[in-house]
């Protein structure tokens, strides 16, 4: 059974995978088949023109649906899709450590010749390419979407959005993984990492317009995700670098703890 632990975990989620999966093509479906309506309802882009800067930065960063680029930003990519990617990402990083030690099975894993870092390990390669065979599946769904409504979207562009959603979910992937590491509670890591994702993008959302918030904007994924609105501007690459970096940092932070971590008491 331990043989390869990377592809148990990953047959042991296909069902719910291909779940996930069927509804992100229905979603860029619905998406690409709604844009045109949206687009030329002009009335109702005046209306959004019109709300407070707080609201447009919140659902929109400011740039509405007049464009494909300003449609899909504003959609997807600005709430939507982090949101379902975080979601995902906290429950498998809650779950690859501390879900097995709650339901008593961490024991008759550890009972085999199985290193406590392979087990980290290999649960998180296994989790993380599930996540990005998501994106790369919702990249597809939606480029073949847009084309065939003629709706013209820069694929590389829309890659690298997709791509930085990804890195967003592995760093709160990291964040409930480390936490489970630490505490052995599937509970609090979600709970830790929801509270801190939903801190960290009301701080990105509302930081443009709270001079205040300003100099806190840095601590924030969100920020490092979209906040160069890569659809429309292209990814920057230390953005990209300062996710990936956080997300080492936190896999790294839960190896440790783990290792270390007396699993009697």
């Amino acid at each position: 059974m331990l043989n390869s632990l990377f592809g148990k975990t990953l047959r042991d989620q296909r069902g719910a995978l291909l779940g996930w999966a069927v509804g992100l093509a229905l979603l860029a479906l619905y998406l690409a088949w709604i844009f045109p309506f949206v687009n030329k309802a002009a009335e109702m882009m005046k209306v959004l023109e019109k709300l407070p800067p707080v609201l447009k930065n919140l659902i929109g960063k400011n740039q509405f649906m007049a464009t494909p680029e300003g449609f899909f930003n504003l959609q997807p990519f600005s709430i939507l899709l982090p949101l379902l990617f975080v979601v995902f990402a906290l429950a498998r990083g809650s779950d690859a450590t501390a879900g097995e030690e709650e339901r008593g099975t961490l024991d008759l894993l550890l009972a085999n010749p199985l290193p406590r870092w392979r087990l980290v390990a290999e649960k998180s390669l296994a989790h993380g390419a599930a996540l990005l065979a998501l994106s790369a599946w919702f990249w597809l769904a939606l480029l073949a979407s847009t084309r065939s409504f003629g709706i013209a979207l820069d694929a590389g562009r829309l890659a690298a959005v997709t791509f930085g959603c990804w890195l967003l979910g592995m760093v709160f992937y990291s964040l409930a993984l480390a936490w489970g590491c630490w505490r052995g509670s599937k509970k609090s890591s979600i709970g830790v990492g929801g509270g801190v994702a939903v801190v960290t993008f009301l701080i990105n959302a509302y930081a443009p317009m709270v001079e205040r918030l300003r100099p806190w904007r840095v601590l924030s994924p969100f920020y490092y995700y979209n906040g160069n609105n890569v659809l429309s501007r292209g990814a920057v690459a230390a953005h990209v670098l300062v996710l990936a970096g956080l997300t080492a940092l936190l896999f790294a932070v839960a190896l440790a703890v783990f290792s270390r971590r007396d699993l009697r008491a």
